[in-house]
């Protein structure tokens, strides 16, 4: 009798264990949205600021992910890097829209590649004009690379992307551009 009751318990705990795995599994197909931070903007910040020539800059950068069909997302991405250019006021505003294909997942998960679209500009003193050594204008990029779950919730997101965008090359290196060859470390949270 004894081997008999510990062997219904048995047989329960694993069937509560294969619940819980399929229940899981239920919820992390069910995640269709991502938020997320890019550190190496927030590092490029770090680095372009210069208490030697009063040079202070706070890079940000966010984005939004939907999944809309199985292996393509689309969102919207947001870049604010405000700070003070010697003794001027900057700042850095670019807004995209994004599409992603993720081939080897029918979730955001695991490889992507993706384009965005977007619009930028540059205010010095709060002034947009060439003249002023401001600019605006439209981007365009392509984007890869790999997003690792880490939870069920949060994941990281290394990837590689190429912008073309108008700049300005009176500043070039001075002030932290989102032009060329971009990496990117994204932490996020799947919603």
């Amino acid at each position: 009798m004894k081997k008999l009751n510990c062997l219904l318990v048995l047989a329960l705990v694993c069937t509560g264990l294969v619940f819980a795995q399929e229940q899981a599994d239920a919820e992390s197909v069910t995640r269709n949205n991502a938020i997320t931070l890019d550190l190496m903007t927030l590092f490029k910040g770090f680095i372009a600021s210069d208490s030697n020539s009063d040079t202070v800059f706070g890079c940000m950068a966010f984005g939004y992910e939907r999944l809309i069909f199985p292996r393509f997302s689309v969102g919207a991405e947001l870049d604010l890097y405000p700070g003070k250019l010697f003794d001027e006021n900057y700042m850095f505003i670019s807004l995209a829209a994004a599409g992603r294909y993720y081939p080897m997942s029918e979730y955001m998960e695991k490889f992507f590649f993706g384009a965005l679209i977007g619009f930028n500009m540059q205010l010095i003193d709060g002034k947009i004009d060439a003249g002023s050594d401001g600019f605006y204008g439209l981007f365009a990029g392509l984007r890869a690379g790999y997003k690792l779950p880490i939870t069920n919730m949060f994941f990281i997101e290394p990837s590689m992307s190429y912008i073309y965008s108008k700049t300005n090359f009176e500043f070039l290196g001075i002030t932290p551009h989102n032009y060329g060859w971009q990496a990117s470390l994204r932490v996020g949270i799947s919603l």
